[in-house]
């Protein structure tokens, strides 16, 4: 056999958890392994839940701006299609951007603490909100700047190593799922919401950036709930 499920097995030292809050969690999980057991543990974890719950909030602001920032500036800023699609390039780049340096901020600068990482992108990122609520959607500049901050700022957010810090290394999987289930639902739901507030709003852009930048400061909020 080639491959090994445990250091154990390939006569090297057992791993052990060093970090205090994880290495409490994987204890307490090492007999909920089998069966529904770990979706019972997990469900019934109020920590773990309530980081579900941001992780949910969290998409229907990524996936919000994913979804509606390129209509808005076509409809209120009037621009061409092709002049559209590279004002709002800025956004995937912040995505893509923030997760280089946003383990090593987390594990090196604030000693795998997560919650501070949590509220400071949503920090952030509600302020590039507001920002954006604000500003005129002609000043296409201005607008790619804060989308740019506010979509590294979104994705400096650890809520997935977070939830495998609460759950602990044996149900690190299940938790990822649980984690993600939220996500996605948050996420399909949010093009539901916002697109009945624009057609009663008669296309009301503002409003949709303000709750969103609302939603960000209720996610710092509850994550200071989290000890993780």
């Amino acid at each position: 056999m080639l491959v090994r499920d445990r250091p154990a097995d390939a006569g090297l030292p057992e791993y052990i958890e060093e970090d205090e809050l994880s290495a409490h969690a994987e204890a307490g999980s090492a007999q909920h392994r089998h069966g529904l057991e770990p979706f019972k543990r997990l469900l019934s974890n109020s920590q773990f839940m309530l980081a579900s719950q941001v992780k949910g909030l969290e998409n229907v602001v990524r996936y919000g701006l994913t979804t509606w920032v390129p209509l808005y500036y076509f409809e209120a800023a009037g621009l061409e299609i092709k002049t559209m699609l590279l004002s709002t390039l800025a956004l995937p780049l912040g995505y893509a951007l923030a997760p280089l340096c946003a383990g090593w901020i987390s594990d090196r600068l604030l000693r795998s603490a997560r919650r501070p990482m949590v509220i400071l992108s949503s920090a952030v990122s509600a302020l590039a909100l507001f920002g954006i609520a604000l500003l005129p959607p002609t000043n296409v500049v201005a607008g790619m700047a804060l989308l740019l901050i506010g979509a590294f700022a979104m994705s400096l957010s650890p809520l997935a190593a977070m939830a495998v810090d609460l759950a602990g290394r044996h149900l690190s999987g299940t938790a990822s799922g649980i984690l993600d289930a939220h996500g996605y639902f948050y996420a399909g739901l949010q093009a539901i919401v916002f697109g009945l507030l624009l057609n009663m709003s008669g296309a009301n852009w503002p409003m949709v950036f303000f709750i969103m930048a609302a939603t960000r400061v209720l996610c710092g909020i509850l994550i200071s709930f989290v000890k993780a």
